[in-house]
C-alpha cells in the first residue's frame, strides 16, 4: 500500500508533502516507510498492529498522517479533498474518471481481467468513500493511454462476434508510466509530445515494452491482461504457463527468449 500526499491549487503544479508505504501485508510483519518532504521519518519500521488487508493499511496510514503534528496541511480527514487511485484495468475508458456508482460497477465487471490489481484497488476506493465522504475519488487507469492503439493491432485473430461481446482485445498496461515517460522525454528534448516517437521499456517486477508514435501509444507487449508479453517476477509472459518448467529452461535459452520478446 503506497500513498503520496500533495498540495495544489488550480494555478499551481502539485507539490509533494509526504509519502507513506506499508509492505508485508501478505508476509507479516507489516513494515512502515514514511517520508515528509525530503526527511525520512520511518524506514522499514515494524508495525505493532494487526494489519492484514488493504483497508487495514489505509486506516493506519490515514491515522498516521492526521496525527503527524508536523504535517500541518492534514490535521483531520476533512482536509483531504481529492483522492486519485491507480486502477490497472479500465476497459474502454480513455481518460481518468470520477468515481460514481456507475463507474464503480463497471470496474467491478472488469475485475476478472486483472483480479490481483483491480480487486484491492476497488476495496480501497470503497474504504475512501466510507471514511472520507466529502472527498472526490478519481480513478486513473493503466489502460487509458493505450486506447489509441490502432484497431488492426489491438484485434485478436479470433471470432469477432465473441471477441466484441466479451471485450476480448489487446488493452495494454503500465500506461501511466508510459504517459509520464513520453511527457518527460518530450520536455527534456524540447519537443512537443505530438512530435515525440519512442520505444519504451517499463522494467520491474512486471515488465513491458511499448511503441509511442507521435506522443500516442501505437503498440505494447501486454494484451488482454497484464500476463501477456515479457516475463516478470511472477508472470511467464507470452509462454503457456502450463508448459513452463524452470528445471528444463536454461539461463541461456531464457535470455534468448527475452531478447526475441524485446525485438518482436
Amino acid at each position: 500500500m503506497k500513498v503520496s500526499v500533495y498540495t495544489t491549487s488550480k494555478s499551481s503544479t502539485p507539490e509533494s508533502l509526504a509519502e507513506v508505504q506499508i509492505s508485508g501485508l501478505t508476509s507479516p510483519p507489516p513494515q512502515l516507510k514514511y517520508t515528509r518532504g525530503s526527511q525520512t521519518i520511518s524506514k522499514d519500521e515494524k508495525i505493532d498492529k494487526d494489519i492484514s488487508s488493504q483497508n487495514d493499511a489505509f486506516q493506519f496510514i490515514l491515522e498516521h498522517l492526521t496525527n503527524d503534528k508536523d504535517l500541518k496541511e492534514i490535521s483531520k480527514n476533512e482536509d483531504i479533498t481529492l483522492i486519485a487511485h491507480r486502477v490497472v484495468h479500465g476497459g474502454d475508458y480513455d481518460s481518468a474518471q470520477l468515481i460514481t456508482n456507475d463507474t464503480l460497477h463497471h470496474l467491478q465487471d472488469l475485475t476478472d481481467l486483472a483480479p490481483l490489481h483491480n480487486a484491492p484497488a476497488l476495496e480501497i476506493i470503497k474504504g475512501c468513500i466510507k471514511e472520507l465522504p466529502e472527498a472526490k475519488n478519481i480513478a486513473v487507469f493503466d489502460t487509458q493511454f493505450h486506447q489509441t492503439i490502432p484497431e488492426h493491432i489491438r484485434t485478436y485473430p479470433i471470432n469477432q462476434e465473441i471477441a466484441k461481446k466479451n471485450g476480448l482485445r489487446k488493452y495494454g498496461f503500465h500506461g501511466i508510466s508510459y504517459q509520464f515517460i513520453t511527457r518527460s522525454v518530450a520536455e527534456f528534448l524540447g519537443k512537443k509530445e505530438e512530435e515525440t516517437s519512442l520505444i519504451v521499456l517499463h522494467l520491474g517486477s512486471g515488465a513491458s515494452a511499448g511503441a509511442i508514435k507521435d506522443g500516442k501509444s501505437w503498440d505494447t507487449s501486454m494484451g488482454l491482461t497484464p500476463v501477456a508479453g515479457l516475463p516478470g517476477a511472477t508472470r511467464s509472459g507470452s509462454i503457456d504457463p502450463r508448459y513452463v518448467r524452470c528445471s528444463i529452461i536454461s539461463n541461456k535459452s531464457l535470455k534468448l527468449w527475452c531478447t526475441c520478446a524485446y525485438l518482436s
